[in-house]
């Protein structure tokens, strides 16, 4: 904003926490069009910034705008024709460009372009002034870069609203409601028995807190409602807009269990949730997360849920500096160990309480129990003394009646249901403890469900849907293991009876993962090492291998977690029908590969010291194979060895980070049934084979930085089953290929830093259902085809290219592109008029 409006000597305090900064030069649109627009933002419930109007006497006024920028979580600027003059205007815009929140550009009597050429457009005459007045070269480029970097925004033009200045107004209220952060509720139980109770003690305990930073910890056994409970209380908050902005992050059990790398994939995610929802940045890389995190103070009072802390470690990665929030803020930590709980609290030293979430009492039980059972408040009178003998031997935890309600609904009307009834209540009174009650709900599958289970209790959960079923699907005619002869039945019905869960992920995620709870798990993995049949602790597996506990009932062995790095062929002998088998990442096997069973379905063994699959080893029934992370792997074998035909059954094959793969056999064309081919990071790989458009069932081919590969084969467009092809870091690949364009089903195509790409071929304009492609950083491409404007779905279009990029000189765009909602076109000095 412009100084003239707040005179820099005049003192001032911004008078409450700003959500919207309005960066603008006020002699130009003051007086009507940004005034309107501060109305308008807060008619709809912002709080914008205004320099003068949003300033008390008293601070230094440059100080308290500085303020403001600070803690507002939009950057409205409004570009009009004098803006550049305004030093102020500039240096405020360069501090919105820095500081990763959502900027929406304005552009009043401007155009794009004219922030583009700063040298020779509108703009030129204000910074030769400014030059004149001894402004630094440096001060200068900073300048230029924050308005190049602006213009490459999506903005609103008033050219293209027919300066209606009202419509503008609207649209930018629209835009600023888009990009704040909302608080929107979490999905919590649809029976809510007790919830309302608990939570209102917990929101007392910490209103009792005081006015600083308080912390509220939920304590309790797996399975007795902790998440629910936390969930409930923050949706309270929600409803209450008690917190400018809240944030859910919940730590899955895999997570507290698993490796360094696992652990800091999962940190950087939730770390990158928590900026999204408190200041609506978004960030690629964790190593500034503190930096960031220190930004919250200044949004006002926070909400933040820590969901499932098994360890101290893992609470301070997501919350560092819990001492800097804003005074009014609250953390909810939820956890099995009161211990960690109380770490929690003492490293902080701030006010905390604790609330022990215990058992349901007899009639909540009773409550839940029958609206799981019956979908009603009470048990039918028949049914009403079986239902309170199995209450009773629920022990009060919501997990048990939640599980047993829902496994007895399916057979209440059955006219065998009351011998079943009986039979529950028969093993609850045998056994009242909760495993009891999980084990009848077990006890009382079918055997493909059972078999089911146990897979996914120990081997499946926090992995994809799909790996999972085809894994099933390959032992539809297993008589080693009995199979599952239908998974996708079995599956829905282990869902419906609340043994497993599916998680959709974010909206915007393509895989479905399967979820187990911990007290679930637990089960299923101690009932599976019972029956020799899964071994998937690496410390229970490394004591099967050195005890010779593997029987031909084994059918799972993981070894990751193990220290033991050297292993013999023969110590596997033990377990002929091995389906599913997970080594140590580096470790050696030596000896006789013929000795490990022939029915291996899955098998990882990343960082495989060996140049090739070893002989011996039968792969013919491979689902899965993982060899990431290998870099001694030249190749899966040669063509010379005639004993090789490919992986008939193989879906899933993950050579990430193998740096010594040059090329792949020309037979990998017969694994028909190929779902996923990663090959992300395998520098060395220069081309793929003919046969690789015989894989007609991959959807997605994983290439990301392959920088030597110099092209794909014409063949590639026989591959008529992709739908994603990421080309991104390919800095050798100089074209692609004209059959490209017969990939009807391809809707993404990354090509991001294909430095060497020269130009696209025609028969893009073919890709009738392509929604994003993504070219920026190829900085030889020096034409798009004028084809592309056929691409009718297309939705995100980013292109960074060479200077001299040419495309659309002989027509226009037209409404070819309906649906285009992201365009991104960056050194792109060539091009033609867009539209008409």
């Amino acid at each position: 904003m412009d100084m003239n409006d707040c005179d820099a000597s005049t003192s001032g305090a911004v008078t409450e926490n700003f959500d919207v900064f309005l960066n603008h030069r006020g002699p130009d649109v003051k007086a009507m069009f940004v005034a309107h627009l501060e109305d308008a933002l807060r008619c709809a419930g912002f709080r914008p910034f205004l320099d003068a109007r949003s300033l008390l006497k008293g601070n230094p006024a440059l100080k308290s705008i500085d303020q403001a920028l600070d803690a507002a979580k939009v950057h409205v600027a409004v570009v009009s024709k004098r803006y550049a003059e305004s030093k102020y205007c500039l240096n405020e815009l360069v501090a919105m460009m820095r500081s990763g929140k959502p900027v929406i550009p304005v552009f009043y009597d401007v155009e794009p372009v004219d922030l583009r050429w700063v040298e020779n457009g509108r703009f030129a005459e204000a910074f030769l002034k400014h030059k004149s007045k001894g402004r630094t070269l440096k001060k200068l480029q900073e300048w230029t870069d924050a308005l190049r970097a602006l213009a490459d925004i999506t903005g609103l033009c008033l050219a293209d609203f027919k300066r209606d200045e009202a419509k503008l107004k609207r649209e930018v209220v629209n835009e600023v409601a888009r990009l704040s952060p909302s608080n929107d509720p979490v999905d919590v139980e649809p029976y809510r028995v007790g919830l309302q109770r608990r939570a209102h003690a917990c929101i007392q305990m910490s209103d009792n807190t005081g006015a600083g930073t308080g912390i509220l910890g939920l304590v309790g056994m797996g399975g007795v409602g902790k998440t629910t409970l936390a969930r409930e209380i923050y949706n309270h908050f929600v409803a209450e807009k008690k917190f400018r902005n809240m944030t859910f992050l919940e730590i899955h059990r895999d997570s507290s269990t698993s490796n360094v790398e696992v652990t800091s994939t999962w940190v950087r995610e939730l770390q990158k949730q928590l900026l999204w929802d408190l200041l609506r940045v978004q960030t690629s890389t964790s190593n500034d997360y503190s930096s960031w995190f220190r930004k919250v103070a200044s949004v006002g009072p926070v909400l933040i849920v820590v969901d499932n802390v098994y360890k101290l470690g893992q609470f301070e990665e997501l919350v560092p500096f819990v001492n800097d929030l804003h005074p009014g803020s609250r953390i909810i930590v939820t956890s099995r160990d009161r211990s960690v709980f109380n770490n929690v609290a003492g490293r902080s030293k701030l006010e905390h309480c604790l609330y022990d979430v215990s058992t349901l009492g007899v009639e909540e039980s009773s409550m839940l129990f029958n609206w799981h059972a019956f979908q009603a408040d009470e048990a039918p009178q028949e049914l009403k003394g079986v239902a309170k003998d199995v209450v009773a031997g629920c022990g009060g935890l919501p997990l048990a009646l939640k599980v047993i309600g829902s496994s007895l609904f399916d057979v209440r009307s059955d006219e065998d249901s009351k011998a079943i009834w009986l039979e529950a209540v028969h093993a609850l009174r045998q056994n009242p403890h909760v495993k009891g009650v999980l084990k009848w709900s077990y006890d009382h599958l079918s055997k493909p469900e059972k078999h089911m289970f146990l897979d996914i209790a120990c081997l499946f959960c926090n992995r994809g849907v799909e790996e999972a079923l085809g894994y099933w699907k390959s032992c539809h005619d297993c008589t080693s293991c009995g199979g599952v002869q239908r998974p996708h039945t079995s599956l829905r019905s282990l869902i419906n009876k609340n043994l497993v869960s599916v998680d959709h992920g974010h909206s915007t995620s393509t895989t479905t993962t399967l979820r187990v709870h911990d007290l679930l798990m637990d089960l299923g993995q101690e009932k599976g090492k019972k029956a020799k049949k899964h071994f998937v602790n690496g410390t229970a597996g490394e004591a099967s291998i050195m005890k010779k506990q593997g029987t031909n009932k084994t059918l799972a062995l993981s070894l990751v977690g193990s220290r033991k790095r050297k292993f013999e062929a023969e110590d596997f002998a033990s377990m002929p029908n091995l389906h599913f088998l997970e080594l140590p990442d580096g470790c050696v096997v030596n000896g006789d590969f013929r000795c490990i069973s022939t029915e291996i379905r899955w098998l990882r063994w990343r960082g495989i010291v060996l140049d090739c699959i070893p002989l011996g080893l039968d792969v013919s029934c491979l689902t899965s194979l993982d060899f990431s992370m290998s870099s001694n792997l030249a190749s899966l074998w040669t063509e010379s060895e005639g004993m090789w035909k490919g992986f008939p059954n193989l879906l899933q094959l993950n050579l990430q980070g193998c740096t010594s793969i040059t090329r792949l056999p020309n037979s990998i064309g017969q694994s028909s049934q190929l779902q996923n081919l990663n090959l992300r990071d395998c520098n060395k790989l220069k081309i793929l084979p003919k046969s690789i458009g015989q894989l007609k069932r991959l959807p997605y081919l994983n290439l990301v930085g392959c920088s030597s590969l110099k092209g794909l084969p014409e063949s590639i467009g026989q591959a008529s089953g992709l739908h994603h092809v990421d080309l991104s870091g390919c800095t050798k690949l100089k074209n692609l290929p004209e059959s490209i364009g017969q990939l009807q089903q391809l809707q993404h195509l990354e090509l991001y830093g294909c430095r060497s790409l020269t130009a696209m071929p025609d028969s893009i304009g073919a890709l009738s259902n392509l929604k994003t492609l993504h070219a920026q950083g190829c900085t030889s491409l020096v034409k798009l085809p004028p084809s592309i404007g056929l691409c009718s779905r297309l939705e995100w279009l980013w292109v960074g290219a060479s200077a001299e990029c040419q495309t659309f000189s002989d027509g226009h765009i037209g409404e070819a592109w309906s649906r285009l909602y992201h365009l991104h076109l960056c050194n792109c000095g060539g091009l033609g008029s867009l539209l008409p």
